[in-house]
Formats: C-alpha cells, sequence, structure tokens
C-alpha cells in the first residue's frame, strides 16, 4: 500500500523469490532450477514458446524451501532436490516424488553431536558432470549412489574440523537443559543450527574422479581417485572457520580449481576467492577489484574462454577477464541484491538471488570477443552467437495479468561498438550468398555498445494500399544455414557470418525447413504478383475513365466504358474482394485469390514443416487462376480498352 492503507496491491506484483543455487538442465530451451526459502522448490524456463515467461511455465520438482537442485543430465523429467536432511526424487512425467535419503530418519530436535549425518540446510546435491547414473550428497561425509537412490555409499571420511566446541548436545531427560555449546539457539534444531558440515561439493568436469568439498567450518580436500584417497589442502592467508561457499573445478585443466569463501558470520565483510593451479597445493587470492566490505559467496569460471570468471557478492556479479587478476561489475539492470549462485549455461549467464528470484544475462558469450583490439577499433561488429530459429505464438496466448519476464530477444542478437558516435550514415546489410535479404538504414548508432536485433524473416509480400484480406503477407523465417551481416559505417565495411539452427525439438530435418522456405517464398511472391495484376486492372480503368472524360463523355463511350469494366470488376473480384472495408466483410463476399493465398502461406507456416500435399494442390489451382487473370486481362486491354482508346481520340 502507499495511501496508508486506503487501497493495496497484491502480493504477485514483483519478483522476490529467495533462491539459494541454480542449476541448469539440458533442455531446449534449458530450465532453470532452485529451491525457494520460505516456499518449495521451482523449476522456470529460459524462454517460453508464447512470448513471455508466465506462473503458467513453472512447476515444483519435489525436495523443500533449502538447498540445491539437481537435474539429471541425460534426462530433465528426473530431478533430486534437497528438503532439510532429505532427499528426493521427482519425476515430470509421472509427477510423483520419491524419497532416496540415505538416511530418511527425522532428526529434529536434536543437536549436531548425536547425528550420524550431519546434513546442512543447504547440502549439496550433485550430479555427476561425466556419468548420468551417479549423483552425490554431503553431510560431514560424501555420500554417492549409481541407482537413483536405492542405495548409498559413503566414499570419504568426515571432511569437517568437527571441532566439539561446534557441535551442540542434545537436552535429554536426565539433563534436560541444552550441553554447554548449544549457546543461544535453543528447542530450534532442524537443520539450519547443525555444524561441521560439507558445505560445498563438485565433481571436476575436466577428468572424471576429481572430487572437491569445502567445509562450513574451513576445510578443503580433494580426491583424484573418485574418494577412494582424500587430501586436505589448506589455503595460508584464508582465516580459520571460513564457510566454504562454492568450489568450481576448472572446465579447462583438472589441476585448477576457484573457491568462494565468506566469514560475514563471524564478522568479516571481505572477500574471499581464490585458485589453485595444482589441486590445492598452492593457492593465489584473486579479489583485487571487488570492495572490501563485499563478500564473496559464488565464484564461476566460463565454460568456453579460459580465464573468464565470474563472481557473486552481497551486492552484485563481477566479472574478470584475467582469471581473477582484476574484477569490474557486471550489473547491467541488476538490482543491488545478494548473489547466492550462478551458473553458465547455453552462453548465458544464470543468477540465483536472494530477494529478486533468477536473472539471466543473456549471450554472455559476447564477452569471449572482449580484447584489447576489438575495443581499441573505432567501430566492430561482433560475431554473432549461432542462434536457434524459436517460433515465438505469443499470438496464441492471453496475455497474463499476472507477473511475467520478458523472453530473450526473438531473432539473431547483431552488437557492434562505435568508440564514437558515427558522423555519417549507418547501414546494416543481411546476406545469404550473394543475396541480399534486408537492408536497414537505421540502426541504432550511438557510441558505445549498439545492437540490432534481426527477426530472421524475409521481407513480405508487396500488397495494395487499404487491402483486406485474410492470413499473413509476412515474409517467411529464414531456413537453417550460413548468413552474413555487413555494417557500413565511417566508409569501412565490417562483416560477420552467424549460424541460423534448427529447433533440435523438431522431428523435421533442414532440408524440410528448406523446402518449406522455397515454398512460402513462391506463395509470397505469387502474392505480390496478384497484387501487382490488381493494380494493372485499376490502372487500365483508371486510365480507361480518363480517356472518356477527355474525350466529353459522350454516350458511346460511356456505354464503352460500362462493357470495360462489366469484364474488369468481375476479374478483379476473384483476385481481391475490393468490396471488403474490414476483415469482417469477408463472410458477406466471396475472397479473392489474396486471401486464399495468405491464408495458405499462414497455414504452411505454422509450425516448422514441409508443405503439406494439400498447401502444394492449392498453390497450383490459385497459380493457374492468376495466369488466367493475367491472359484475360493482356486479352481486354488488346481488344475492348483498345477499341475504346480508338473511338476517344477518334471523337476529338
Amino acid at each position: 500500500t502507499f495511501n496508508g492503507g486506503e487501497s493495496w496491491s497484491g502480493i504477485m506484483n514483483q519478483p522476490t523469490a529467495q533462491l539459494y543455487h541454480v542449476a541448469a538442465d539440458n533442455s531446449v530451451p534449458y530450465r532453470l532450477y532452485a529451491a525457494q526459502q520460505d516456499n518449495t522448490t521451482i523449476s522456470v524456463p529460459s524462454r517460453s514458446d508464447y512470448g513471455i515467461i508466465t506462473l503458467e511455465n513453472w512447476y515444483t520438482v519435489g525436495g523443500g524451501e533449502d538447498g540445491y537442485v539437481a537435474p539429471r543430465i541425460d534426462d530433465a523429467n528426473i530431478i533430486y532436490a534437497a528438503d532439510h536432511h532429505w532427499v528426493t526424487r521427482y519425476d515430470h512425467r509421472t509427477k510423483q516424488i520419491r524419497d532416496i535419503s540415505p538416511n530418511p530418519e527425522t532428526n529434529y530436535g536434536w543437536g549436531a553431536a548425536d547425528q550420524k549425518y550431519r546434513f546442512w540446510w543447504t547440502f549439496p546435491v550433485m550430479t555427476s558432470p561425466h556419468d548420468p547414473n551417479v549423483l552425490y550428497v554431503t553431510s560431514q561425509y560424501v555420500h554417492r549412489t549409481t541407482n537413483e537412490g536405492q542405495s548409498w555409499d559413503v566414499i570419504s571420511p568426515d571432511l569437517t574440523r568437527a571441532d566439539p566446541k561446534t557441535l551442540e548436545r542434545t537436552p535429554t531427560y536426565e539433563h534436560p537443559e541444552p550441553g554447554e555449546y548449544w549457546g543461544p539457539i535453543t528447542r530450534e534444531a532442524y537443520g539450519p543450527e547443525w555444524y561441521a558440515t560439507i558445505f560445498a561439493f563438485a565433481e571436476s568436469p575436466a577428468q572424471a574422479g576429481v572430487l572437491w568439498a569445502g567445509s562450513d567450518d574451513g576445510y578443503i580436500h580433494v580426491s583424484k581417485d573418485a574418494g577412494k584417497n582424500w587430501t586436505k589442502v589448506n589455503i595460508p592467508d584464508l582465516p580459520e572457520f571460513a564457510l566454504i561457499s562454492i568450489i568450481d573445478p576448472s572446465r579447462h585443466d583438472p589441476a585448477r580449481a576457484y573457491v568462494a569463501a565468506t566469514r560475514y558470520k563471524l564478522g568479516d565483510m571481505k572477500p574471499y576467492l581464490y585458485m589453485t593451479r595444482d589441486f590445492g597445493a598452492t593457492w593465489t587470492k584473486i579479489t583485487n577489484g571487488i570492495p572490501d566490505n563485499d563478500f564473496t559467496r559464488v565464484i564461476r569460471e566460463d565454460p568456453e574462454r579460459e580465464g573468464l570468471l565470474y563472481a557473486g557478492t552481497e551486492r552484485t556479479v563481477y566479472v574478470s577477464f584475467n582469471d581473477g587478476g582484476a574484477w569490474q561489475p557486471l550489473n547491467n539492470k541488476l538490482p543491488v541484491v545478494p548473489i547466492h549462485d550462478l551458473v553458465v549455461k547455453n552462453g548465458d549467464l544464470a543468477a540465483a538471488t536472494h530477494g529478486r528470484s533468477f536473472w539471466i544475462l543473456d549471450n554472455v558469450t559476447l564477452l569471449h570477443q572482449f580484447d584489447a583490439q576489438a575495443l581499441g577499433d573505432a567501430q566492430h561488429l561482433f560475431q554473432p552467437r549461432p542462434t536457434i530459429r524459436f517460433r515465438d505464438r505469443a499470438n496464441l496466448v492471453a496475455r497474463s495479468t499476472a507477473p511475467s519476464a520478458p523472453n530473450p530477444p526473438g531473432g539473431v542478437v547483431l552488437p557492434y561498438y562505435f568508440k564514437t558516435k558515427p558522423s555519417g550514415s549507418v547501414t546494416l546489410r543481411i546476406m545469404k550468398g550473394s543475396d541480399v535479404i534486408q537492408t536497414v538504414s537505421n540502426v541504432p548508432a550511438n557510441a558505445g555498445a549498439n545492437r540490432f536485433v534481426w527477426n530472421m524473416r524475409y521481407p513480405g509480400a508487396v500488397v495494395l494500399p487499404g487491402a483486406v484480406f485474410q492470413g499473413s503477407a509476412e515474409g517467411p523465417l529464414a531456413p537453417p544455414g550460413t548468413y552474413r551481416a555487413e555494417l557500413a559505417a565511417g566508409g569501412r565495411t565490417l562483416t560477420q557470418s552467424f549460424q541460423i539452427l534448427r529447433d533440435p525439438r523438431l522431428n523435421y530435418t533442414d532440408a524440410d525447413l528448406v523446402a518449406q522456405f522455397e515454398f512460402l517464398i513462391q506463395a509470397r511472391d505469387k502474392l505480390t504478383e496478384t497484387m501487382a495484376l490488381v493494380k494493372r486492372i485499376r490502372d487500365l480503368r483508371a486510365e480507361a475513365e480518363h480517356l472518356v472524360q477527355s474525350a466529353g463523355g459522350r454516350k458511346q463511350l460511356q456505354d464503352a466504358l460500362k462493357a470495360l469494366n462489366d469484364q474488369l470488376y468481375p476479374l478483379e473480384e476473384r483476385l481481391v474482394q475490393y468490396r471488403a472495408r474490414a476483415g469482417q466483410d469477408l463472410i458477406a463476399w466471396p475472397t479473392g485469390v489474396d486471401s486464399k493465398l495468405a491464408r495458405m502461406m499462414t497455414f504452411a507456416s505454422m509450425a516448422d514443416a514441409p508443405p503439406t500435399d494439400g498447401d502444394r494442390e492449392l498453390y497450383g489451382r490459385l497459380v493457374q487462376i492468376i495466369q488466367e487473370r493475367a491472359e484475360a486481362l493482356s486479352r481486354i486491354q488488346e481488344k475492348e480498352f483498345a477499341a475504346l482508346a480508338r473511338m476517344a481520340q477518334g471523337g476529338r
């Protein structure tokens, strides 16, 4: 309320979810997963087929309000999730949730010192990047299953400090008061209070069996043999009892890993980020550029560009282009909010925030091209990333009044850069081989970063002003293939090629989509030809009327003009419905070839598929009608119109 309670908004007026971690599956489009504090787990798509992402697009995936969610790497319908100190398996096909906890025991009210397994509030649940049958969870031990939780193996010793002074004792009948180390938290023990647990865990994506574990009381261990042997590694200048928040093993080097740690619970707000290149034997602190009071919960390495890092702090996201040597903010439009986790997926950077839900930075792969040469040029056209030919069916669904998120740009994003604003014209051309698809002369041309989004469509049919017909005259989507962008500015022309890819969810082939494109281009051109033929009819009629008026409008000429129009109007009506002033008029008067072509184009482009036999048969009939009308017009022009013209000239 903004008026003292006289009126109130709903609660669904802004994204406020508190997300602990973020995971992404291998779907197309990929989906994001997280657990929400005081709420459920959540799965949301990175884009919707209906133009915006709404409440209708998300669902819960088992688990509870806390911890990690881990989709199976080979089947996104199977999702593992934490729930306090339990683990669930969710199957989206059946919507069934199964408990697969290593220890399904309820331990509410019990102190950490009396737990068989100390599963903290947000204990890791991790799938192996190498084997879809391997799932890890951690207590003070590392647990592994290879049969979806039917059975579990403990593959480590206690990898925490396990200082007895930090492990509270459980009140009993004989000792009804909490133990001496219980501290100020009394009579509330259900997970967040337990200590000496493995808080961070990961398997190296560069080498199977290289496992990293970090505890909430400051220990880091590494195993190079899938958990058979573990080595404790020390970061010399990391203060004791730092919470090891995230360990991110490198995608490029099995010996390299990155660590984010925090000590804010001990009153220390400093950022703690480290890197090792030798399995933890030595460490380098990498916090230059991050303020001393902005502590760091997460660090992630870009999976494609070595040395490109992202870090999430209590306030924002930072990026480093030199393996942590220097950091700078990466917070364009991102609210000031705690960043609890980050994931790089399919060229995007997704953040789990604690208070503003998910945020996705589209096309973070553009940063791969940021170097001194590119940013030092007076102008630079960046390489567009391969673009999947998704369809936006926003017109098929009513716009939701509930909160929604925008889709990423629905087309090929063409990013470019001007050191200073160009003084002359700037032109962008989209090419396929030597053919120009589109020329745009009003692209953004500001100093700094610019972008143009090509909607992947060829130009539409050329239609007559005011034409009323059913269907759409827009051009077809470009088929999968290689295209080229040419940016002309300041006397230079910059060129980049790019790929358009078929939606991998389709059962049809690239060749099928090329066949669809070629059919729609033919139909588009026939609609243009139809409109041009109608213009010829109207121009001929106007010329005849002018001749009659110029000759004084004698009755003989008037009769000849009427006879001419009696042939031209039926000819035109079969091509377009000239009586129609609005779409509803077409149910009262017969539709012309223009509507039949345009509606056929709409039907043939509804989905990514080749034209049907019905499409081709109808197209053939319409082509014949157009040809017959064109031939009839030529005969009328040669005979009736020519006779009227001679008559008008003889009467002058």
